[in-house]
């Protein structure tokens, strides 16, 4: 059952693989981000004496920053919603459904070859970094506990995204969703400020969030800012939210098709 999805995914390393550009360029963007970003914040800690702010030193928030822009890239990005809009939309959803393959396993394994290699080159590129700045790199427990947390961040990535496609089954315009999830995540994942920054209650609150888990989580624990216990406790909320968002968009799919065959496509 796996082997025809596993197949999928190996056609589509190989076609990528032919066209290495294509990851490259899907790696530029973050590192534009990063020295934008990065910059911006250098001079906040100039301004602030070089005083940690947040928790973080001027090592160790660029070192974050690098991490989860690197998570970031593991995302399947905007391209995959509006692929299943279209599909849903226009009826061509209909041409998957009688395949013998689930639809939402089938975008999976088709959309995480790019985001992975990126991801996996980008995150080896952090390491690089991390020892060039001599900046601590997760060893033992912490990086066992690391790996995890970036699997569980690909899940609930996926499960977010996916989400949003199947909403077209009643919305047509996506759009303006997707606005909302990117400008809500970014604002409460901890890819723009770190979480530490908010306001103690809110922190808390946020941290044990699914958002928390698309960012502040994993770099967090690649940066050692949280003890061995809190880390495991943190890495085992991201798999439960894994498991109650995939559950609720698996019911939401078949709510979907329910209403698309009873449509007629």
């Amino acid at each position: 059952m796996a082997a025809k999805y596993i197949a999928i995914f190996v056609t589509k390393i190989k076609n990528l693989l032919a066209y290495r550009t294509n990851i490259a360029l899907k790696l530029f963007r973050p590192i534009l981000m990063t020295v934008a970003i990065g910059s911006l914040w250098w001079v906040l800690f100039q301004l602030n004496d070089g005083q940690d702010i947040g928790g973080f030193n001027k090592q160790s928030f660029v070192i974050y920053l690098l991490v989860i822009r690197f998570i970031a890239v593991f995302s399947p990005g905007g391209a995959s919603i509006a692929e299943m809009n279209e599909e849903i939309c226009t009826g061509n959803i209909t041409m998957r459904l009688v395949r013998p393959m689930h639809y939402l396993v089938w975008l999976f394994f088709r959309n995480l070859p790019i985001p992975l290699i990126s991801g996996v080159i980008g995150l080896l590129l952090v390491s690089v970094f991390a020892v060039w700045f001599d900046a601590i790199v997760p060893t033992g427990w912490q990086a066992v506990l690391f790996i995890f947390s970036v699997m569980a961040t690909i899940i609930i990535q996926y499960a977010f995204y996916q989400g949003i496609g199947i909403l077209s089954f009643w919305i047509y315009q996506i759009n303006s969703v997707e606005r909302f999830y990117k400008m809500t995540s970014t604002l409460f994942s901890g890819e723009m400020v770190p979480l530490t920054l908010f306001p103690p209650i809110m922190y808390q609150t946020l941290l044990y969030s699914p958002f928390a888990s698309l960012a502040f989580v994993p770099g967090g624990i690649y940066i050692g800012l949280f003890e061995t216990k809190q880390a495991l406790i943190l890495v085992l909320n991201q798999f439960a939210w894994g498991a109650v968002l995939w559950t609720l968009v698996i019911w939401v799919y078949s709510k979907g098709l329910r209403k698309f065959e009873a449509q007629g496509g």
